[in-house]
């Protein structure tokens, strides 16, 4: 007899006690385990969230988090966007646990031990929860595609700029500037 049990944030908070360096969310009442992203990956998220924090609170718009800022969402999912971003209005006080809010933008960056479809999965999800903006970042395609509410979703190159008019308007960053530099020259 095969038994399934769908867990909740209480499970998800005891798994993290017990493991405090997985990163774990929790999606359709299981706990996923992920794995490092990688140093490229890392350095990507890094470069973009960076970005993000400065203008946005350059300008007291909301809160910029990493993939350990967790969001509940309607759902009961919980998860951490790799890059995710909330307005104020949304949320004017920072929790010290998990957001009880759907974030206004949701990045992911593809890292090698990630499968297209499981991110595409989790990023479609998110959208159908109510994000607003959603980014697919791949360092090895070095590409971004974007799927906001009123544009038609698009993929960018590194010639383009990443621009999140729907949450962000006025904020732009270059692709190609999302790249770690070579730096042994």
């Amino acid at each position: 007899m095969l038994l399934e049990m769908a867990l909740g944030e209480q499970d998800l908070l005891k798994i993290q006690s017990a493991f405090p360096d997985l990163r774990t969310e929790l999606r359709g009442g299981k706990v996923i385990v992920m794995s490092p992203s990688g140093f490229v990956s890392e350095r990507v998220v890094t470069s973009l969230c960076s970005r993000l924090n400065t203008w946005v609170e350059g300008r007291s718009l909301g809160h910029v988090v990493g993939s350990s800022g967790g969001f509940v969402l309607p759902n009961g999912d919980i998860v951490g966007p790799d890059v995710a971003y909330v307005s104020r209005e949304r949320l004017p006080v920072a929790p010290r646990s998990f957001a009880r809010v759907v974030p206004d933008l949701a990045t992911e960056v593809m890292s090698p031990s990630d499968r297209i479809s499981d991110v595409q999965e989790k990023l479609a999800m998110l959208r159908g929860q109510g994000v607003r903006t959603v980014a697919l970042v791949d360092p090895d395609e070095h590409t971004v595609a974007i799927d906001s509410e009123g544009d038609a979703p698009r993929v960018l190159g590194d010639a383009e700029f990443i621009e999140f008019h729907a949450v962000l308007p006025g904020w732009s960053m270059a692709v190609s500037d999302l790249w770690p530099k070579d730096l042994s020259a």
